[in-house]
């Protein structure tokens, strides 16, 4: 018999085949129907006989059940119903195995209870979650607009709300993801944005094979680079257009990435991107006076391009970068790569601006096989567009 958590990996992996083989609206559909609906009927029962009061009972219950760690606030003068998630065990149950097969396993949270709470007459006035097991939102009656809880439970003042990303909703609608008044409210169109209007894509790794990069693709193309490269004090021809952050990134690494990051004028900072790889432990970018980075993940898993291994071997940042590229770039842009050598380049170094080494050992959370095979997906989705320098 399935435990009240050990269903959460087929229910990601039934969310992700849905999404891949039907779509979007599909999934809203099965999230609305089969779960909002059916599934969770018994919220819809005690919600018809007793509004919010029955329903907080029913959260109540079900906490108790599968051990959640949050606070539920009923303010009946106000007619809000909150909750203050400190630990999801069902994202948990998905961060502590290494899972990770859908693009967007929490907003199927949002995406069953708008459906419940529509058919009872309620709604769900604000709701944000950080992927890392981090979440809060406030019901109330359709025609009401009550302001927030002020609450010492807000989950918002523990230290783990910094880390992950944030998507945040009002009135069951998801908002701009980078917050801009009429933004879009996808990761995947949010980074398209940013390596759009040029005819090129470069994206550089560290390796030895930099030097291979032809000048004459320095023209009219996006940039993007590594973290470690950029804190290293590396320079290009021009600002980087996005840097993604090495899962997993040390102490080190993000105090100086964040030293060059405040000297940019802020008009010209490049975009910062992460993996937020399920195995890696969550990252509290803002302490280091970051920004939270775009994930993506999102457009690598949409675009077929990566397939969450459990407690396996994930590719290294080059490689990382090279798989966004192509998920990202518009079909008629092309792609060059360079300084991504796989720890193997026939001149003996690792890295282009650092002496030969004899030790090519790779880190243990990376392997041959994984770039290799991650390598060999781009190629056949690129086709001609992807140039490798070596």
């Amino acid at each position: 018999m399935l435990g009240c958590q050990d269903f959460c990996g087929y229910y990601e992996w039934t969310f992700h085949f849905f999404r891949e083989q039907f779509g979007e609206a599909a999934l809203q559909a099965l999230w609305a129907s089969a779960i909002g609906l059916d599934a969770q009927k018994h919220y819809l029962a005690l919600g018809a006989d007793h509004g919010l009061r029955g329903l907080y009972d029913a959260w109540k219950h079900t906490g108790e059940e599968e051990q959640c760690d949050w606070t539920f606030t009923l303010d009946e003068k106000s007619q809000v119903l909150r909750w203050d998630m400190r630990k999801c065990p069902s994202k948990g149950f998905l961060l502590d195995n290494d899972l990770g097969a859908d693009e967007d396993y929490c907003d199927h949270c949002i995406g069953w209870e708008s459906s419940m709470l529509s058919a009872l007459g309620l709604k769900m006035i604000r709701h944000e979650h950080n992927h890392s097991g981090q979440c809060w939102g406030e019901m109330s009656p359709a025609g009401d607009s009550p302001p927030q809880l002020e609450l010492p439970v807000d989950i918002r003042r523990d230290p783990r709300w910094n880390t992950g990303y944030i998507e945040r909703f009002s009135d069951h609608v998801k908002l701009p993801v980078l917050g801009q008044p009429g933004g879009t409210n996808d990761w995947v169109a949010a980074l398209r944005a940013i390596v759009t209007g040029k005819p090129r894509v470069v994206a550089l790794g560290r390796g030895p094979s930099l030097a291979s990069l032809p000048a004459s693709v320095h023209p009219n193309s996006r940039l993007l680079v590594t973290a470690s490269a950029y804190a290293a004090g590396e320079s290009w021809w021009v600002t980087p257009d996005l840097i993604l952050v090495n899962s997993p990134p040390d102490d080190h690494l993000l105090s100086a990435l964040s030293r060059r990051f405040q000297l940019e004028p802020p008009a010209k900072r490049p975009t910062l991107a992460y993996a937020f790889l399920p195995s890696v432990e969550p990252v509290p970018f803002e302490s280091f006076g970051l920004p939270r980075p775009i994930p993506i993940l999102p457009a690598l898993i949409r675009m077929g391009l990566y397939t969450h291994v459990p407690n396996g071997p994930y590719p290294t940042t080059g490689v990382f970068l090279a798989l966004l590229a192509a998920a990202v770039a518009p079909d008629n842009v092309q792609i060059h790569l360079a300084g991504i050598d796989g720890y193997a380049h026939p001149s003996g170094h690792i890295y282009a601006h650092a002496p030969p080494t004899s030790d090519s050992s790779w880190p243990a959370c990376h392997s041959p096989d994984a770039d290799t095979a991650a390598l060999a997906r781009l190629s056949a989705h690129l086709g001609p567009r992807l140039h490798l320098h070596t």
